[in-house]
Parts: structure tokens; C-alpha cells; sequence
């Protein structure tokens, strides 16, 4: 295959006729043998792992074009395609993970290519929402992730300050609700308790005698009764510990990753003016955690009770 005008993912700069270059045995990503050579390993090592194979990304344009012209259909709009071609005529496209977009547009105080050295496999979910947040000038957008894994989402995505906010938070209303927790909790014993006393009488007998079915009945009666006077309780707990820290992580989420991520780009580049050191200090901050999640999961689970326990101990 001729790869020349390709980009090389190493420095970003095209191949050019004649330049001695090294692909990939594994993903096929062609790169000067210069820049292989520099890291010692393909420059997109990391995605293997992940089943990524390189792309022309040429082909990839003309299979878009050729879409396109067969369905005769109106231009997309960003918000339709978030996904379609976004690179001038005098430049090449470039597909970088899961993004076609040229790596020289800015995103609103960094380039494309930068954002995607920074966001890594999470490319292809958060540059478009970017680009969407950059034409928009808006600052709240919404993420599911955010609302369903607060606050462990902030610490997943290296947001450290603002999960700590958001674990303090949870922290704080889990001893706030405590006297709801318990009345939940209770609600469960009993549920468990009648439930067991169903199984025993029920369970093994072909046919039930009269007073057994009225038992029957009568335990059925008090279960539901345990789970309706419960309902209130089991919904403010939810409302209050779950569903309005998520909601209001989701709509800051995307606005504390971008600026992060900005931030992030913009010492990289007062750090250094050489472009390998750039992205290497932009990559190297991005990206996920994995521990500080686990971190933060154990100490929602297990710092109220800890603190209870510090509180009973003084107080008795």
C-alpha cells in the first residue's frame, strides 16, 4: 500500500515520498521509522488492546462521499451526523479514534487533535458534544454517565476537586438521611420476614387447608401494606441521594471535562514548545483513573458508617 500523504500519528506530520517509514504488525498504523524508533513501539500501542485497526483514511472519505451522493440527501447538520467530515478542502481528513474531523480545527482554545490525544478512546463521545458546546457558546449539556455513576464518574474521568465535591455530598446526605434509611431499613426486615413465613407455609403443599389460606392471604395483605407505607421513604431517599446529585452532575459534566481538558492542553504547551513533548504531557494527563474510583467507592460505602460509629462512641 502507498502511504504517502498519510498522516503519521507519531508526529502528525505527512509521509512523504521516499521516507523511511515502519507499520505496525499489529493495528497497520504507518509511521516514520524516526518516531517508531523515538517511543520504541507503535505510537498507538495502547489502543491493541482494544482490537484498533488503522484506517486510510482516505477510503474513509470516499465511502462517506459515495453515501452521500447515492441517498441524495440534504447536508447533515453537525448536530445530525456528529460524525460527518469537518475538514477544509485544502486539508486531508483524518479519522483519529472514531472522529473525522481535521486535527487543525479548534475545539474552542485547543485542536481537534489535541482534544483526542487527551480524551483517548473517548474521542468519538466527547468531541462532537465539544464542537457542539464551542458553536452553541453553552456551558450545561447533559451526560448519562455523570447521573448514573456520581460521583465516581468525576474521579473515572481524573475530575478529582469536583468529585470530591460530589463525594462529600453524598456523604453529607447519607447522614442526613440516616433516620429515613432506617425506617427503609426496617421496612425490608419485616419484608424479608413475612416473606419467609410464605415460603415456609407454602412451599412442598400440593393444596393449602382453609387456615392456611387465610394465613396466606393474610400475609399477602400485610406485604403490601409494609411496601406502601415504605414507598414515601424508599422514593425521598431516592430523590434526595441519587437522582438530584446526578442531575446536576450530568449538566456540569461534559462543561468540567472540557475545561479540564483545556487547561490540561494549554500547560502542555507553556511547558514545552517541542511537539512530541506536547502530546506526550497531554496524553499522560488524560485519559482515565482507575483507581481513585475504586477509592472513592469505598469510602461512599464505608465512611457514614465510620462516621456514626465516631459520633455514637462520643455522644454514649
Amino acid at each position: 500500500m502507498n502511504y504517502t500523504g498519510k498522516i503519521c500519528d507519531g508526529c502528525r506530520e505527512p509521509i512523504e515520498n521516499g521516507d523511511d517509514i515502519v507499520v505496525c504488525p499489529i493495528c497497520g498504523t504507518p509511521q516514520h521509522r524516526s518516531c517508531y524508533e523515538k517511543n520504541n513501539k507503535c505510537v498507538n500501542e495502547y489502543l491493541h488492546s482494544s482490537g484498533f485497526t488503522w484506517t486510510d483514511p482516505d477510503e474513509e472519505r470516499r465511502k462517506a462521499e459515495a453515501e452521500q451522493a447515492a441517498q441524495q440527501e440534504p447536508e447533515q447538520t453537525e448536530q445530525q451526523a456528529p460524525f460527518a467530515q469537518a475538514t477544509p478542502q485544502s486539508m486531508e481528513a483524518v479519522f483519529m479514534r472514531g472522529v473525522l474531523y481535521d486535527p487543525k480545527d479548534d475545539i474552542g482554545g485547543a485542536t481537534v487533535g489535541e482534544a483526542a490525544d487527551y480524551l483517548q478512546n473517548s474521542a468519538s463521545r466527547y468531541i462532537p458534544k465539544f464542537m457542539q458546546m464551542k458553536k452553541k457558546n453553552r456551558k450545561l449539556s447533559w451526560n448519562w454517565a455523570a447521573f448514573f455513576f456520581t460521583p465516581f464518574w468525576f474521579f473515572y474521568r481524573k475530575l478529582y476537586k469536583a468529585g470530591a465535591v460530589f463525594l462529600a455530598l453524598s456523604i453529607a446526605l447519607s447522614l442526613a438521611m440516616v433516620s429515613q434509611s432506617e425506617i427503609a431499613y426496617d421496612a425490608y426486615e419485616k419484608m424479608s420476614s413475612v416473606k419467609n413465613e410464605i415460603i415456609t407455609l407454602a412451599v412442598g403443599k400440593e393444596e393449602l387447608s382453609e387456615e392456611e389460606k387465610a394465613k396466606l392471604g393474610n400475609l399477602y395483605d400485610e406485604a403490601r401494606k409494609i411496601a406502601i407505607d415504605a414507598s414515601p421513604t424508599f422514593a425521598l431517599i431516592l430523590i434526595i441521594q441519587n437522582i438530584i446529585p446526578g442531575i446536576a452532575a450530568a449538566l456540569v459534566a461534559n462543561f468540567l471535562l472540557r475545561k479540564k481538558m483545556l487547561k490540561v492542553i494549554s500547560l502542555a504547551h507553556d511547558a514545552s514548545k517541542e511537539p512530541d513533548v506536547v502530546k506526550y504531557s497531554i496524553m499522560r494527563s488524560g485519559g482515565v483513573a482507575i483507581i481513585m474510583p475504586i477509592i472513592a467507592i469505598l469510602a461512599d460505602s464505608y465512611l457514614p458508617i465510620l462516621l456514626l460509629n465516631i459520633a455514637y462512641k462520643i455522644n454514649f
